[in-house]
C-alpha cells in the first residue's frame, strides 16, 4: 500500500514532463559543431524528457536578432564570443559555475561580479609545422630562422604570416611589453595609449623588417589551412586550431608550438584567447531548465566531444588534460594558457580599426617612419573617443 502514492507522483511528474514546454536554442554553429549540438540536446531530452529546439543564425545576426526578439527569444543562446559580452549584458541572466577549475573561462564572461557565460571552447593562435619536414620543434627565434632559411634554400615556402592583422600580431605587441588594449588604453592623455608605447615601436619596427622576406605570405587562407602548410610544398604558419582539421584531411601531419619572439622581447608570446560559451536568456521563462542545459554543454566531456567532431579546442584546463596526448595541440595549449583574452570593451573598435590600418601602412608605405604611423593611429584613436 504505501507504494500507490510513489506510483502516483511519479505518473503525474512524468506526464507533467511530457508536456514541457520546449527548450529553444539559438547558435551560429554548423556543420559538425551543430551534430555535436544536436547530439547533446538529444541526451539532455533523454535525461529530463524535455524536448529541444535549435535554431541556426549566422555570427553577425545571431547577437541583433537575441537583443530585437523580446519574449519570443531564445532560451539557451550557444557560442557566444567573449567580446560580445558587453553588448549582451542584459539579455544573459546570471549562471553559477559548476566550480572553480575554468577561473580563466569563468572570468572571461564575468562582468561586474556576475558570471553571464559557461565557457564551451578557447582559441588562440600557434605556430603550425610540419614534423615530416622540419627536424625539430622551432622553440627559439634563433632555430625558427635558421629553420626558415634552411626550407627557403631547399625550394619549400618559409613562414606564412599575416603581418597586418592585429589578432595575429597581438601576441607580438604584448611580447614587447604593449598591451594596446590594457589599462594605459583608457587614458586620457594620447602618449600613454598602448600603441604610443616604446615596445608597440619595437613590435612594429620587427614587422617592418620582416616586410620584404614575409608579405607575399601576409593573408594566409583564415579558417581554410594555411597556404605554407597545404597548397606549398612545406612551410611554417601562425595559424589558428580552426585551420587544423583542414590540414589533418588533407593527409598533412603537423605539430604545434607557441610562436617564439626575437631575444629582445622582455616577455614571451601572448596571443589573443578567444573563448565562446552558453549564455540563458534574461527573458526565458525557463532559467532553470536553461541553466541544466548550460551545464551540460560546458561540462568536460561535451567540451570534449566538441573537439572530437569539429575541432574547436576546450576552454577547461581538465578537458585539455583528456587531450594531453593529442601532440598537434600543445601548442596551441600552451598558447591558451599565456595568452589574454580578446577585449569587451567599449574602446576596442576605436583602437582596432586604427590599429590594423598602421599594420597595413607599415608594409605598404616604406617612405613613412614607424614612429609617424603609430603616431597617427593614436591621434585616431583619440579623436574617435573624444580624448
Amino acid at each position: 500500500m504505501p507504494r500507490l502514492p510513489s506510483l502516483a507522483l511519479l505518473t503525474l511528474t512524468l506526464i507533467g514532463t511530457a508536456h514541457a514546454a520546449p527548450l529553444t536554442v539559438w547558435t551560429h554553429y554548423q556543420r559538425a559543431d551543430a551534430n555535436w549540438l544536436r547530439a547533446q540536446a538529444a541526451l539532455y531530452t533523454r535525461r529530463t524528457g524535455q524536448p529541444v529546439q535549435i535554431r541556426t543564425l549566422p555570427l553577425d545576426q545571431l547577437g541583433p536578432q537575441w537583443a530585437a526578439a523580446g519574449a519570443g527569444g531564445p532560451d539557451v543562446v550557444v557560442g557566444v564570443p567573449d567580446e560580445w559580452l558587453l553588448q549582451v549584458r542584459t539579455l544573459a541572466a546570471p549562471l553559477t559555475p559548476a566550480g572553480p577549475q575554468d577561473r580563466a573561462g569563468i572570468q572571461a564572461f564575468t562582468l561586474g561580479g556576475r558570471t553571464l557565460g559557461l565557457p564551451l571552447m578557447a582559441e588562440a593562435m600557434a605556430l603550425v609545422y610540419n614534423p615530416r619536414l622540419v627536424s625539430a620543434p622551432p622553440t627559439t627565434w634563433k632555430a625558427l630562422t635558421l629553420e626558415l632559411a634552411r626550407q627557403v634554400k631547399l625550394g619549400r615556402q618559409g613562414l606564412v604570416l599575416d603581418l597586418t592583422d592585429p589578432y595575429t600580431q597581438a601576441g607580438l605587441f604584448r611580447a614587447y611589453g604593449a598591451d594596446v588594449f590594457g589599462p594605459q588604453a583608457r587614458s586620457a592623455a594620447p602618449a600613454t595609449w598602448g600603441l604610443a608605447q616604446p615596445g608597440a615601436l619595437k613590435a612594429a619596427e620587427r614587422l617592418r623588417q620582416w616586410g620584404p622576406a614575409l608579405l607575399r605570405n601576409r593573408q594566409p587562407e583564415r579558417r581554410g589551412g594555411g597556404p605554407g602548410l597545404r597548397g606549398g610544398p612545406g612551410g611554417d604558419v601562425l595559424a589558428g586550431p580552426w585551420e587544423l582539421p583542414v590540414l589533418q584531411q588533407a593527409g598533412l601531419e603537423v605539430r604545434s608550438v607557441p610562436f617564439p619572439v626575437p631575444e629582445d622581447a622582455p616577455q614571451g608570446w601572448q596571443p589573443f584567447v578567444g573563448r565562446q560559451a552558453v549564455m540563458v536568456s534574461a527573458r526565458s521563462v525557463q532559467r532553470k531548465e536553461g541553466a541544466a542545459l548550460a551545464g551540460q554543454l560546458s561540462s568536460d566531456a561535451a567540451q570534449v566531444a566538441l573537439y572530437r567532431a569539429g575541432g574547436r579546442l576546450p576552454s577547461s584546463p581538465a578537458a585539455w588534460a583528456q587531450l594531453a596526448d593529442t601532440p598537434e595541440l600543445r601548442g596551441f595549449g600552451q598558447a591558451i594558457r599565456a595568452g589574454a583574452p580578446v577585449p569587451a570593451r567599449p574602446e576596442m573598435d576605436a583602437v582596432w580599426d586604427p590599429w590594423q590600418a598602421a599594420l597595413g601602412a607599415i608594409q605598404t608605405q616604406p617612405q613613412r617612419s614607424v614612429r609617424e604611423i603609430l603616431g597617427a593611429a593614436v591621434q585616431t584613436i583619440s579623436a574617435a573617443l573624444g580624448r
